[in-house]
């Protein structure tokens, strides 16, 4: 979708679990892009954020993990019902629900976000993460950052977020002639490993900045790509491929 677009600033989940970033790391991040733009003369910009960041933040991991715990153990519509009331009005409930940590970070997001937490479920009781407005709470948050660096007087700025959610047109986009290419390439080393028997191997492709005829196609086991981990919703660890793989 960048490619296509050309934000000024991406956000790629896997790349902020990798670097361990917080929140605050990425406001801060796209404050800094704001107040840069801004010295330039440049006051607009766009940003474009993946639907699923949140769950790829530890702290956010860990508090959508109770959550999720937490509706679970209701057995019919009218308990989650019930449970949704007391997360949203009564605090102390909340408190004593969750874990300190999860419970701190809970109190420091604004209401509209405690609402689509507690109401935005899958049938399974699972928080349904595409219901979540990250945009609308990453354009909060970079909103007070930016107002306190106005009253420090270093941004001289204007903010106005206007955000907007495009999951279905982002995945029907037409391919660019870089999906193309490497469409090709993968589907054409698939083969080349089959023809040589090299099955349970999955394709790898390295140098993808360099000019094609210099990438380096080659095929990985998949057993070595493997990880154990907690499987959503179930009291045991299953064997998957992390998307960061």
């Amino acid at each position: 979708c960048a490619l296509k677009t050309h934000p000024n600033m991406f956000i790629i989940s896997e790349e902020s679990a990798f670097r361990g970033e917080t929140l605050p790391d990425i406001v801060n991040r796209i404050a800094d892009a704001g107040q840069e733009r801004a010295e330039k003369g440049k006051n607009f910009g766009s940003v474009l954020i993946p639907e699923g960041l949140l769950q790829h933040i530890s702290a956010y991991k860990h508090l959508i993990d109770e959550l999720n715990e937490l509706f679970k153990g209701c057995t019919n519509q009218e308990e989650k019902q019930s449970c949704a009331d007391k997360c949203i009005k009564d605090e102390n409930f909340v408190k004593e629900t969750l874990t300190p940590w999860s419970f701190s970070l809970y109190c420091t997001l604004p209401e509209f976000m405690k609402v689509q937490l507690i109401n935005e479920q899958e049938i399974s009781g699972e928080i349904n993460l595409s219901m979540i407005e990250t945009e609308k709470l990453l354009a909060h948050f970079v909103s007070v950052e930016l107002k306190r660096r106005k009253d420090k007087k270093v941004y001289k700025g204007a903010f106005a977020p206007v955000t907007h959610f495009f999951g279905y047109q982002g995945r029907s986009a037409h391919p660019s002639k870089f999906d193309c290419s490497l469409a090709s390439t993968m589907g054409f080393a698939a083969a080349a490993l089959l023809n040589a028997g090299l099955t349970g191997y999955t394709v790898s492709v390295k140098e993808l900045t360099s000019p094609v005829e210099n990438w380096r196609v080659g095929g990985v086991p998949i057993l070595a790509l493997l990880r154990s981990q907690p499987k959503a919703g179930y009291k045991r660890n299953e064997l998957v491929v992390p998307s960061q793989e």
